[in-house]
């Protein structure tokens, strides 16, 4: 059975400012072995799906749009670098996402209409956050890394507008995963 590696995200547009928080951090950890992520890949993953039959993407469309219905576009920001660890090692790199209560009760409703197809809710591990580089296991945190986490804080957060929200197909190759939207919901303006 065909299947499409699936996930729903919001796109960070535009992407400069991260992308400048990027190069910034790349120059200041040029001593880690970091894969970093494509800014044109940039986005906050709402839900990963994985492998999803293709017979049955019509209902989960479905289900999604229900989910995001009636629910406004909002405001959010982008602030400081963190890292999340395995053990204690450095695993990924991120810029944090200052959310509003909105995009956690939108979280809420997606896992709510999809656990019925199967899929299994991860809505109390959700830590908004945007993905920048991933370390290639076998290094060790060293204080040179906190000392750059701490450099490369933004003076002010970065205000950014959520107005949709993308169902994404993920192809793998050996360059790594390329995203194609697949659908586009649009948030609700003040003005519908």
């Amino acid at each position: 059975m065909q299947s499409k590696r699936t996930f729903l995200a919001l796109p960070l547009i535009p992407v400069e400012p991260a992308a400048d928080k990027a190069k910034e951090l790349k120059h200041l950890l040029r001593n880690y072995r970091i894969k970093w992520v494509d800014p044109k890949s940039y986005h906050l993953t709402l839900f990963f799906f994985g492998e999803v039959p293709v017979d049955q993407l019509t209902e989960l469309k479905n289900v999604l749009h229900s989910a995001m219905k009636g629910i406004p576009s909002f405001s959010f920001k982008l602030t400081n670098p963190g890292l999340f660890k395995r053990g204690r090692e450095p695993n990924v790199l991120w810029l944090g996402i200052d959310a509003p209560e909105i995009l956690f009760e939108l979280k809420k409703r997606i896992d709510r209409e999809v656990v019925p197809l199967g899929f299994i809710s991860n809505e109390k591990l959700f830590n908004p956050h945007l993905t920048i580089g991933r370390f290639i296991p076998g290094q060790t945190i060293e204080p040179s890394l906190n000392r750059a986490l701490t450099i490369s804080r933004f003076p002010h957060p970065v205000q950014y507008e959520a107005k949709e929200i993308v169902l994404f197909e993920s192809r793998l190759s050996p360059r790594g995963a390329s995203y194609y939207p697949m659908v586009i919901f649009s948030l609700q303006s003040e003005n519908n």
